[in-house]
């Protein structure tokens, strides 16, 4: 009799062992008392570098991260970047998401290079493998004495082209005179 409890407790044993083994992971999303998502890890200050071939490619500067599950929320975001030429790029944001290898810059987000390309605008997402700027809101992009507005835009930031839709530009040249 003992030995044929032990033999159904065994089997038991196993039986929800393999269950356990192929089974979900159960996860609870905690919320604060106001039902807020509350975040997994909290940074202060993170930085984040992408090297390639042995230098230094970009770095996002944050001064504060909430890592949830399947995304991170950046607050005052500072992202560097290097050109193909050389050129020194920076894009602000007062805040932003980071999901699947695309950021979205959302409030007060600028971009200046430092041969005096600028770029302003709201919901501009940044592909990060791609390398590529763009938005669906109205914007204001800068050269030197031209500027343009436009409805939306596409931005190669390591060729320095763009391509926008519905721009008017106001175009000037230094030293003409009439």
């Amino acid at each position: 009799m003992a030995l044929k409890i032990l033999s159904y407790a065994t089997v038991l044993f196993f039986g929800m062992m393999i269950f356990l083994m192929i089974k979900e992971p159960y996860t609870i999303d905690m919320l604060d008392a106001n039902g807020n998502l509350v975040p997994e890890v909290e940074l202060f200050n993170a930085q984040n570098y992408q090297l390639k071939e042995n230098s230094i490619e970009s770095i996002v500067h944050s001064e504060y991260v909430a890592r949830y599950k399947d995304f991170d929320k950046l607050y005052v975001i500072h992202a560097g970047h290097k050109t193909k030429e050389g050129l020194r790029g920076i894009l602000t944001s007062d805040e932003g998401t980071l999901q699947d290898n695309v950021m979205h810059f959302m409030t007060n987000s600028h971009y200046y290079r430092d041969d005096g390309v600028s770029l302003e605008g709201e919901d501009i997402y940044y592909d990060l493998k791609q390398e590529i700027l763009s938005s669906e809101k109205p914007f204001i992009f800068a050269q030197k004495q031209s500027r343009s507005h436009g409805l939306s835009f596409v931005y190669q930031m390591k060729e320095g082209t763009i391509s926008a839709t519905n721009i008017h530009s106001f175009i000037q040249q230094l030293g003409k005179t009439k």
